[in-house]
């Protein structure tokens, strides 16, 4: 099985298109207007010390007995990896690398890149706005953090136009069971994961808001753990 993970640079105050990035600068060596120009033989150095223990034909193609090959293409403004069979582990090693250099993953077989994820917090859930920042900063911390505090009609209308990692969590008071879920969505992959207590529970406002706290940031934890089991990212 092949997968290619890709990497370049925005420079300050521009954002473009990631899918046409990819296509343009990482399928067809084009040249961006708005990429970095990255230190290319740094960067191949780091792969050759992260991969000291694999098989090095030259500096762009590796292998390993039981652990797969990779290839690694070039531009001025990007590096791709193709990989064939290789374990997940290995994969993710790309992507800490590549963060020293300024350069989040970019994955088009779930088409996301992996700089920043938009957090809605839904009605009651957005009165923990504080918490759930500090939980991404710890759960998270190369990831840009941007929250919003909103209904479902609005987290239903404003995440369709994202094509960034995106999360909401929503606090569901019912009669006898009360639900804190967190939602994820990575491009084509997702997770969901809810955490429960009883209604009775939380009569006493100053020990529901630690209650459901204490359920966020277990959903959370849960969540994330789900989104590092099902992608390169790390």
């Amino acid at each position: 099985m092949s997968i290619d993970l890709n990497f370049w640079k925005y420079k300050n105050n521009i954002y473009l298109d990631n899918e046409i990035v990819y296509q343009n600068a990482c399928c067809n060596n084009g040249k961006v207007d708005g990429l970095e120009v990255l230190p290319i033989e740094d960067i191949l150095k780091e792969i050759a010390e992260a991969f000291h223990d694999w098989n090095a034909y030259n500096l762009f193609n590796y292998e390993k007995d039981g652990q797969g090959a990779f290839q690694i293409s070039t531009t001025p403004q990007t590096v791709r990896f193709d990989c064939y069979s290789m374990k997940q582990v290995d994969m993710k090693r790309f992507s800490s690398v590549m963060s020293k250099f300024g350069c989040p993953l970019y994955d088009p077989q779930q088409n996301v890149r992996f700089d920043k994820i938009v957090a809605f917090l839904i009605d009651e859930a957005s009165e923990y706005k504080a918490q759930a920042e500090h939980q991404f900063s710890c759960l998270l911390p190369r990831l840009e953090v941007i929250t919003q505090l909103v209904s479902w009609d609005e987290c239903m209308r404003l995440s369709k136009g994202l094509n960034c990692v995106k999360y909401n969590a929503i606090i569901h008071r019912a009669k006898t069971i009360t639900k804190v879920t967190s939602y994820m969505q990575f491009g084509n992959g997702w997770t969901n994961r809810p955490c429960q207590c009883k209604t009775t529970l939380l009569e006493e406002k100053d020990k529901a808001h630690q209650i459901l706290g204490e359920l966020l940031q277990k959903s959370m934890e849960r969540v994330v753990n789900d989104f590092l089991e099902r992608t390169y990212y790390e």
